[in-house]
């Protein structure tokens, strides 16, 4: 177990709130444990937002209109043109038109970047959301 160190935050009392609530939803047992919990994921995200290096692992999620024509095929595509990273996919139907894709994946992150931009670039792909934890 790693040492852990005792820090002092301000914040303003509405904001304790709702994260005290939140946290206590999310079945949190303490406030410092929410708070680790809170940082781990700022500096996840910071880290892939700033610098993009290293391996990464985390899904993709895709919602688009499936009676786009050509989207399902572009996607499966991208799907096996990135195998090395690609490590499972799972499709979800929303609605009558829109699909919910989950593609979970592990690898570099300028690799994992290209694929998310191919994806997006896609005609009929109506939302992306990119979710990563490093590696």
């Amino acid at each position: 177990m790693s040492k852990k160190t005792r820090i002092s935050v301000t914040v303003s009392e509405e904001v304790l709130k709702e994260f005290d609530s939140l946290s206590d939803t999310a079945g949190q047992p303490t406030r410092s444990k929410a708070v680790d919990e809170a940082m781990r994921e700022f500096i996840t995200n910071r880290m892939w937002d700033t610098s993009r290096k290293g391996s990464f692992s985390g899904v993709i999620l895709v919602t688009y209109d499936h009676h786009s024509r050509g989207v399902n095929r572009a996607l499966t595509e991208l799907q096996h043109d990135y195998h090395d990273i690609v490590s499972a996919t799972m499709h979800i139907h929303l609605s009558k038109h829109t699909c919910l894709e989950v593609i979970a994946f592990k690898g570099q992150g300028t690799k994992v970047q290209s694929l998310a931009r191919m994806i997006q670039s896609q005609k009929g792909v109506l939302d992306l959301k990119l979710i990563t934890s490093h590696a």
